[in-house]
């Protein structure tokens, strides 16, 4: 009898082990979630930044398996164009998107600035605090100023399935001098 019981017991654990390796083995269908609403997030839309100054980059990130990577991007709008997550809403990033943003001169005043970083997420993540300072450079490499104006901030972020999430949205980006004139 005692037998028994051992065989039922093992057979049962070894049941529930098969079972919740199943459930890991389920396919990702969810793409990751760019969390801009917790305490301290930075920048948020409409922020002031400055050339020659550090800011704090702060958000979370989540996904229902495990999170990949993200990046982070900063290219002007002086054009005016607009990207579908301006409004807060989230939707699908698609790689080649990216290649349409790429370095455009400014006016007499200087050459727009530009930035774009990729970064690892430690693996087994499903939650990932963002929390990292960059440094926006005073000048460009042959010593001109960089225009200031409008800016777009952009999150990229793609989970170890290959779905991928973005949102953009509005930041200026102005000179030490003009801080203190407005």
């Amino acid at each position: 009898m005692k037998k028994l019981y051992i065989i039922i017991i093992t057979l049962s654990m070894l049941t529930f082990a098969a079972c919740s390796k199943d459930d890991e083995n389920e396919p990702d269908t969810e793409k990751p979630v760019i969390d801009l609403t917790m305490e301290g997030t930075t920048p948020q839309n409409g922020t002031v930044l400055h050339f020659g100054e550090e800011f704090t980059v702060k958000f979370r990130l989540t996904d229902n398996q495990e999170l990949g990577s993200y990046s982070l991007n900063i290219h002007n709008n002086f054009d005016g164009h607009s990207h579908s997550t301006e409004e807060g809403e989230e939707e699908e990033h698609h790689h080649d998107e990216e290649e349409h943003h790429h370095h455009h001169d400014g006016d007499e005043e200087g050459d727009a600035f530009y930035m774009s970083e990729d970064y690892e997420i430690p693996a087994g993540k499903k939650e990932y605090i963002v929390n990292q300072t960059i440094l926006l450079p005073e000048t460009c490499e042959d010593g001109d100023e960089y225009a200031e104006g409008n800016y777009h901030f952009m999150i990229s972020v793609t989970d170890q399935a290959g779905f991928s999430s973005f949102k953009a949205f509005e930041i200026k980006i102005e000179h030490h001098e003009h801080n203190h004139t407005k």
